[in-house]
């Protein structure tokens, strides 16, 4: 009796075992959806195509359709009611007349649009498809009614992969038929030339910003963000590196339009490579707005008699240092501009030049550069071992500026080996020594 209870056990064990693992099933995620059963007849690029003169207002009465996989969206508040979609041939910017398209819409997803009764014309040279109509008496081209939005657009797959074209500036043209227009590509070696400003407008005016980026061959193109994008008032990245964006064209000025912050990759260290035979290289071009407080990563300011600092010079496309006791009411000033450490071991024949002017000359103001081993940082630079390689005491132009002219080669030999401080020491005073200088590109170089 007792074998038979325990056979009836074990068996009973082994059923409930067997029940339990059958009941332990993986319960897939649903599927995300699929294509329609639609098939585009029109590439984006033979759409684009058929508008040839910018500004004019091309309605489709043909079933064409077009399909492409969104590549930005509005998620951020950069974009607002519109996308940007892609095929193989091309980019497009598609104009919808609802907010939080990319809870529908999302990055990744694939569209389809039947385009009989929509519009096909531009922005200042930048394509859009949407509907034609008249606002204040004037053809215009607005976003598909968010009620006839399901009519035209329909949602395919989602998750496409999404790849920016990795290009050079020299391949972006402004021309309508641009194939990269509206599409999302990639720039490397680019970083902000203002390193001490936000996205875009913080103030109460939100007013849109174009920031210029910039590569190391003195490339530049426009950054253009929305006050309404959220990382608006986020300062803008340090360094230098890779940018995904949108490019957009606004008549002859290239534009680029980002996503989100994430797609400034700025990670690398802001300063260019040094080509050969360049040992440190300086050209002002990261200074901030014309007479504001000059500041330069590594560099020391210094107003060390008088507190009067250097300060940014900024005449258009020109950006120098300058400094001058005029208006400062300081009798006595001494400023200091110290560079970074600069090493010159292993070189040969190191040697220093830098573009110099000046302006408003009083013949008694002095302007020196100096060299030291011995600096530590402080911000009594004179209580360090200086020595002198040059100095100007200039009596012209005695109105306005003299032009930026080089100077050098300044002999750097004796420091062979050492790692140097170089100073540019301004001493003058308030109302007769206010002779201005400005100068611009320091560079050591050596054999």
């Amino acid at each position: 009796m007792n074998k038979i209870l325990k056979l009836m056990t074990a068996v009973i064990m082994v059923l409930t075992a067997v029940t339990f693992t059958a009941c332990k099933k993986t319960f897939d995620n649903p599927p995300g959806p699929a294509d329609p059963a639609i098939v585009a007849n029109t590439s984006i690029a033979a759409l684009k195509a058929m508008h040839t003169s910018s500004g004019a207002y091309n309605v489709i009465t043909t079933d064409i359709i077009i399909s492409g996989v969104v590549v930005a969206d509005d998620k951020s508040g950069n974009l607002y009611k519109q996308l940007y979609i892609e095929d193989a041939t091309g980019g497009l910017q598609i104009l919808l007349d609802a907010t939080n398209l990319y809870g529908t819409y999302p990055v990744g997803r694939r569209i389809f649009i039947r385009c009989n009764g929509l519009c096909i014309s531009d922005y200042n040279g930048t394509m859009e498809l949407g509907v034609k109509a008249t606002v204040a008496g004037l053809p215009s081209i607005e976003g598909i009614p968010g009620g006839l939005i399901d009519r035209y657009v329909v949602g395919g797959s989602i998750n496409n992969p999404v790849v920016p074209h990795v290009v050079t500036l020299a391949q972006l043209t402004t021309g309508m038929q641009d194939k990269y227009l509206g599409s999302l590509i990639q720039l490397d070696g680019f970083a902000f030339t203002n390193l001490n400003t936000t996205y875009s407008d913080t103030s109460a005016y939100k007013s849109t910003v174009n920031l210029d980026i910039r590569n190391c061959a003195g490339q530049t193109i426009i950054v253009r963000t929305s006050a309404y994008a959220n990382f608006a008032a986020q300062q803008v990245a340090q360094g230098r590196g890779s940018i995904y964006a949108i490019y957009t064209t606004f008549g002859t000025t290239k534009q680029l339009i980002l996503r989100s912050a994430d797609d400034v990759k700025f990670t690398d260290p802001y300063a260019c490579p040094l080509p050969p035979g360049t040992v440190f290289f300086q050209d002002f071009e990261t200074i901030g707005a014309n007479n504001g407080t000059l500041s330069l990563a590594g560099w020391k300011n210094i107003g060390e008699t008088g507190g009067v600092s250097y300060q940014n010079a900024v005449f258009g496309s020109v950006k120098c240092a300058k400094v001058t006791a005029f208006g400062t009411g300081a009798s006595t000033v001494s400023s200091w501009l110290i560079t970074p450490a600069i090493s010159l071991t292993g070189t040969t024949a190191p040697k220093l030049t830098f573009l110099q002017a000046a302006g408003f000359a009083t013949g008694a103001t002095v302007l020196q550069v100096l060299v030291s081993t011995n600096y530590a940082g402080s911000n009594t630079p004179s209580t360090s071992t200086w020595t002198s390689i040059y100095s100007n005491t200039a009596t012209t132009p005695t109105s306005g500026f003299g032009t930026l002219t080089s100077i050098g080669n300044l002999n750097l030999t004796p420091w062979i080996g050492q790692t140097i401080y170089i100073a540019f020491k301004y001493d003058g005073g308030d109302p007769t020594k206010t002779t201005t200088y400005e100068f611009d590109d320091v560079k050591v170089t050596a054999n």
